[in-house]
């Protein structure tokens, strides 16, 4: 499961970066897991999409590799 969500994570890590962002694997138990937004010193806060469409795209990448996910949850680190 683990690897499922670090390769949904690499995949999206790209463009996330180019506005200063990164992305984590927080916690993971059963089918949830728990992915943290984090903002790089020079993060580009107005660039964001809304979390809620945040959290439709990490679901929708990691569905793919992991199709039994029950939840995904999004939490901020140095905002």
């Amino acid at each position: 499961m683990k690897e499922a969500v670090e390769e949904a994570l690499t995949e999206l890590r790209p463009s996330l970066a180019a506005d200063g962002f990164d992305l984590k694997v927080d916690s993971l138990s059963g089918d949830e897991v728990e992915v943290g937004l984090v903002a790089l010193p020079d993060a580009c806060m107005d660039c964001l999409v809304p979390d809620d469409m945040m959290v439709r795209i990490l679901e929708t990448s990691i569905r793919r590799r992991w199709p039994e996910v029950g939840k995904v949850v999004l939490t901020k680190h140095g905002f």
